[in-house]
């Protein structure tokens, strides 16, 4: 896909450029839990990485609406028998996790500092999205101001009514 190459590029020139430390590019996780592993360690889910993505918005008073959206859809394949439903989570194809490590608590450990695409609602009702291109256009013009972050770069399959 173009749009994660370009990304990615993007993401590499600017550690190449020493304004971010390190950038690392992963697929989405499956949405239910894998099976654990010896050591009893597991990945989280996908819905386990955008409520860590939600709160973070949450707490920050934005939204990752409408690149993140959750949608209940039937139990049964054709909604016929059943009144169940399940959530299940769209993620867009490309965004941006931003870490900084934890260094008062824990050196191994990383904190959410930011997610992108997300939605700035202001007071009057007034709503303004940031897109993962406009974020990285804003980070390599004024690269070398501020903190540097590590990139987790997220990207995903299209969504089944995309494919």
């Amino acid at each position: 896909m173009k749009a994660v190459s370009s990304v990615t590029e993007r993401l590499q020139h600017l550690q190449d450029q020493g304004f971010i430390t390190e950038s690392q590019i992963t697929h989405w996780p499956p949405e239910h839990p894998a099976i654990a592993d010896a050591d009893d360690t597991r990945e989280p889910t996908r819905d386990e990485l955008v409520a860590a993505f939600e709160q973070w918005a949450d707490q920050h008073g934005y939204t990752l609406e409408p690149a993140f959206r959750r949608k209940e859809i039937p139990s049964s394949p054709l909604g016929l028998g059943t009144d169940e439903t399940h959530e299940r989570i769209r993620v867009p194809i490309v965004a941006l996790a931003l870490y900084e490590d934890d260094t008062e608590t824990d050196p191994d450990t990383e904190l959410l500092r930011g997610v992108v695409p997300y939605t700035d609602r202001s007071d009057t009702g007034a709503e303004r999205t940031y897109t993962v291109d406009e974020w990285l256009s804003t980070i390599e013009t004024d690269a070398g101001e501020g903190p540097t972050y590590t990139f987790q770069h997220e990207q995903a399959t299209l969504p089944e009514e995309e494919q």
